[in-house]
């Protein structure tokens, strides 16, 4: 019975985890390989996505857009999106706000719903906005995603989250696709890409996506279902001593 209840006690301690899965840059270095050469750390706990940006080689000085494709619908390319009230939104919509547009074309079958946009040293602030068509401020605001640090372009690391259900993951579909690109504050990209792949020619130029990457949940069961197996191991001891 001692050696039940220890047991016991280790499972209803166990805790809920789950592993993060690690996204490499593409390896290019055009605006200084931070992101080109850095990688990218995504887990979740079944409510919240939690994210670590590596960097790679020199700072940080420009932003971090990730297209998110979660739900269905979405976009084939960016020409559509004309947003240019602030700094990221320039970013997520590869447009200075005049006549230069640097457009991407999605990979194949990769449709976004979401961007999530980090700019840590040339915005401070990091973000999430659904992905629309149209002008100024038309790409709507959800929130932000905790960037930290911010304010400092040489930080090793920085982390960022959000909850799952605000890109639309529910419990049964816990899978999303996403392309990350480096790109300035003003729409000129770079050749940097994370989490997937593009080709094109740096600056205000047309980039094609060549590849995205899936993040599928690898969270264990809810800590019920540990307490629920404790309680059924309780019941079946106590009814062989009866």
């Amino acid at each position: 019975m001692k050696r039940l209840s220890f047991a016991l006690a280790g499972v209803l301690a166990f805790p809920l985890a789950a592993s993060a899965a690690v996204y490499p840059g593409n390896g290019n270095s055009g605006f200084g390989g931070p992101v080109g050469l850095g990688s990218l750390s995504l887990s979740d706990d079944g409510t919240t996505l939690n994210g670590t940006f590596t960097k790679g080689t020199n700072g940080v000085n420009d932003n971090l857009v990730i297209y998110v494709d979660s739900v269905s619908g979405g976009f084939t390319d960016t020409s559509s999106f004309s947003d240019a009230n602030d700094g990221l939104r320039k970013s997520i919509s590869g447009f200075d706000g005049g006549t230069n547009r640097s457009l991407l074309t999605m990979p194949a079958g990769f449709l976004p719903d979401y961007a999530i946009a980090l700019g840590p040293a040339a915005e401070s602030f990091g973000g999430l906005w659904q992905l629309a068509s149209g002008g100024n401020n038309s790409l709507p605001f959800i929130s932000s995603v905790n960037l930290n640090p911010v304010g400092t372009s040489t930080s090793p690391t920085y982390t960022f989250s959000l909850p799952l259900s605000s890109i639309g993951i529910t419990p049964g579909n816990k899978s999303f696709t996403m392309l990350g690109t480096y790109i300035s504050n003003s729409g000129f990209r770079s050749d940097e890409f994370i989490a997937g792949n593009g080709t094109g020619t740096q600056g205000w130029n047309p980039f094609v996506g060549t590849t995205a990457a899936q993040y599928t949940s690898t969270v264990t069961p809810e800590p019920a279902s540990f307490g629920l197996l404790a309680i059924g191991a309780l019941v079946g001891l106590r009814r062989r001593r009866i």
